[in-house]
């Protein structure tokens, strides 16, 4: 069975329109039940499954296996391999590359019951997918990881738009931060992020930021559900 027809078939992945040509995005639903699953179409290495057994909860071991099979069938499809036989290296944050194919940059990000994952040929890409839980302080979380500048911008929103804003401006600073493959908390306020409608975004690096590259940056907002909010960024 083809890598395509297995998504159409198997896990109801869905291609998200983007409007840059060297992206590719796709929408998985992980909250399925992986023992449903051949294992040649599960398609996870041991280190995958061991990993997938350190969660505690049986929900949390089966969306990890779901969305990194999928991670697996589509960087096969895009390499003309087989899913099972890839291997992967890490980058000293964690961020994994594929084991000769280097430069075919991918990401993947996980919330709620959808995995996001994200595929790019030229820049290396970073993406972010957050389910929008309404019992947090969105003010006080802004206080301590986000600029003084989006801190201002969210005091002056309320209610639904306030909790929307606060997860496109996160979703995006951990894009971004993706793409470069460093650490997450300890780049949050080189960088402020600039909301547009609907969708766009701007980045404005701060004067002593950890590279001049976060000048070069392009990211947007992505369509998710309901509920969810979603970035992308290429560094």
């Amino acid at each position: 069975m083809q890598p395509a027809e297995f998504t159409k078939d198997r896990f109801g992945w869905r291609r998200v329109a983007c409007a840059d040509a060297e992206v590719r995005l796709w929408l998985v639903d992980v909250a399925g039940d992986p023992a449903a699953l051949s294992q040649e179409a599960l398609a996870l290495s041991q280190d995958e499954i061991d990993r997938a057994n350190r969660f505690h909860r049986a929900e949390d071991r089966a969306r990890f296996m779901l969305a990194r099979s999928a991670l697996r069938h589509l960087l096969a499809e895009a390499t003309g391999r087989k899913a099972q036989t890839l291997a992967f290296s890490l980058g000293p944050f964690g961020k994994p590359a594929l084991v000769g194919a280097e430069d075919l940059n991918f990401n993947l990000s996980h919330s709620g019951a959808l995995a996001l994952i994200g595929i790019s040929r030229r820049r290396p890409i970073g993406v972010d997918i957050e389910l929008m839980r309404e019992n947090i302080d969105e003010l006080a979380l802004a206080e301590a990881f986000f600029c003084d500048g989006e801190h201002r911008f969210l005091m002056n929103l309320k209610g639904p738009a306030r909790l929307e804003a606060f997860h496109r401006i996160w979703t995006c600073k951990e894009a971004v931060l993706k793409a470069f493959g460093v650490g997450i908390t300890a780049y949050l306020k080189d960088f402020r992020v600039r909301l547009k409608q609907p969708a766009g975004i701007a980045i404005e690096p701060a004067q002593n930021c950890f590279t001049p590259e976060l000048a070069a940056v392009r990211a947007a907002g992505v369509e998710a559900p309901a509920g969810y909010a979603a970035a992308y960024a290429l560094a």
